[in-house]
C-alpha cells in the first residue's frame, strides 16, 4: 500500500460507513454519482476520502426510499443546497404516494372481478364548488373526440386520500388538474363521459353553496350541488396509464425550466401577424407556432421556418426551438393570466404548461416536428 493510499478508504471500508454495498458502490462510479478518490492502475482498485463518507451515506438513504439513479446524482450535486434536495424529496414522495394510491385503486378493482357483489366501494368527497369548476376548465379542452378511440372521450376523475386528480387526454395534448378535500372512503377512479362532464359543468355555476358532494360508487358518480343532483355512469374502459408520461412532470428534474408571462404570451399568439407554419394530421391542417429563448433567455416566439426572432429582442433564440400547435398552446395557457412555467427537455420531448405555485395541475403538449 501506497502512502497515499494509506491516507484513503478502501472500498470494502467505505461500505461497511455507508451501508452501500461494494457492488453498489462500483455501480455508482460507473454511473458517474459518486466516483472514487483513486482507481489503482493496476489491479483497478478503488479508494475513497473521508470526506466521501457522507455522500455515500446519502446516497444509500437516497436508494432505499427508490429514488431513480437521476434524482440521486441531482440530490448528491446540490447537497449543499438545501432547498433543493428538499425539493427533490418532495417530488418523489409525491410520486410513491400516487403508486400507492394507483395501488390501491388497481387492488379494489381486482377483488370487484373476484366477487363483484360483495366489493361494492362506495367513497364520498366534499369539494370547493369554484375549484371543482376550475379543474373541469382545466381539463375540458383535451378530452379526446376520435370515434376510434372511446377510452378517451371521458375525463379520469382519480380519488385521492385528500382530494381528486382530474385528467383528460387526446393523444396529442394532456391536461391535469387537482382539487383538495374531505374525502371518506378509500382511493377510487371513475372514467366519466364527456357529455356528463359539460353537464357537471354547467350544475357547478349554480348559487346557493359553496361545496359540492361527490359520491363516486362502483357504478356510478353523482355530483350535488345546492341541492340538485347529477348522476353519471362510467365509461367501462380501463383509462391509459399516462403515469408513463408524466415523470418529468411528476419530480424529475427537467433540461428546461422557463417563467414566462402568460398574458404576454397569450397576446403574442392572437396578435395579428404572429408567424405560423401549417402541418397536417389526418387530412386536417394546424396552425404550428414556435417557441424560443431571447438574448436574455426570456421565452420568445421564434419563427418556425427558421427565420429568427419573432419578438423584439433578438439572439439567443437558436439555443431553444420547440415547435407547437397554436391553438393546443392557447388551451394550455387557459386564461392566460399571471406567471407560468415552460418545462421540457428538449425540441422533440413533451412540453408542460403550469402555474409556479402549483405542483398538481399542469397540461402537457406534444412537440410539432418542423
Amino acid at each position: 500500500m501506497t502512502a497515499v493510499e494509506s491516507e484513503l478508504r478502501s472500498i470494502g471500508e467505505l461500505a461497511r460507513a455507508s451501508g452501500l454495498t461494494v457492488s453498489a458502490l462500483r455501480f455508482y462510479d460507473r454511473s458517474g454519482v459518486l466516483a472514487p478518490a483513486r482507481v489503482d492502475p493496476v489491479t483497478g482498485y478503488r479508494w475513497y476520502t473521508e470526506e466521501q463518507v457522507g455522500p455515500a451515506r446519502l446516497v444509500a438513504g437516497l436508494r432505499r426510499v427508490g429514488m431513480p439513479l437521476a434524482g440521486i446524482a441531482e440530490a448528491l450535486r446540490n447537497r449543499h443546497r438545501p432547498a433543493e434536495v428538499h425539493r427533490l424529496l418532495d417530488a418523489h414522495l409525491r410520486r410513491l404516494e400516487d403508486g400507492l394510491a394507483d395501488a390501491r385503486r388497481e387492488l379494489s378493482r381486482i377483488r370487484s372481478l373476484i366477487d363483484p357483489e360483495e366489493t361494492i366501494v362506495t367513497t364520498r368527497l366534499v369539494l370547493s364548488r369554484t375549484d371543482l369548476a376550475a379543474a373541469v376548465d382545466a381539463v375540458r379542452f383535451a378530452v379526446g373526440a376520435d370515434p376510434d378511440l372511446p377510452v378517451l372521450s371521458g375525463v379520469l376523475l382519480e380519488v385521492e386520500p385528500d382530494g381528486v386528480r382530474l385528467v383528460a387526454t387526446d393523444r396529442h395534448r394532456l391536461a391535469v388538474a387537482r382539487v383538495g378535500g374531505t374525502v371518506d372512503g378509500p382511493p377510487v377512479s371513475a372514467l366519466l363521459p364527456v357529455a356528463a362532464v359539460d353537464e357537471l359543468r354547467a350544475l357547478l355555476d349554480l348559487d346557493g353553496a359553496d361545496s359540492a358532494e361527490v359520491v363516486v360508487a362502483t357504478d356510478r358518480v353523482t355530483v350535488t350541488v345546492a341541492g340538485r343532483p347529477l348522476t353519471a355512469v362510467p365509461l367501462p374502459y380501463d383509462f391509459p396509464d399516462y403515469r408513463r408520461l408524466l415523470r418529468a412532470q411528476l419530480g424529475d428534474v427537467p433540461a428546461y425550466r422557463i417563467p414566462f408571462d402568460g398574458a404576454a404570451l397569450r397576446a403574442a399568439l392572437t396578435a395579428d401577424g404572429v408567424p405560423v407554419c401549417h402541418r397536417a394530421h389526418e387530412g386536417v391542417e394546424h396552425e404550428v407556432v414556435a417557441l424560443g429563448l431571447d438574448g436574455r433567455g426570456e421565452l420568445r416566439l421564434v419563427d418556425p421556418n427558421g427565420a429568427g426572432d419573432a419578438g423584439d429582442v433578438a439572439g439567443g433564440a437558436d439555443a431553444l426551438r420547440v415547435a407547437v400547435n397554436r391553438e393546443y398552446l392557447l388551451d394550455a395557457l387557459g386564461s392566460g393570466d399571471g406567471q407560468l412555467v415552460l418545462e421540457l427537455d428538449g425540441p422533440i420531448a413533451p412540453l408542460a404548461v403550469r402555474r409556479p405555485d402549483d405542483a398538481h395541475a399542469f397540461s402537457v403538449l406534444m412537440p410539432v416536428r418542423l
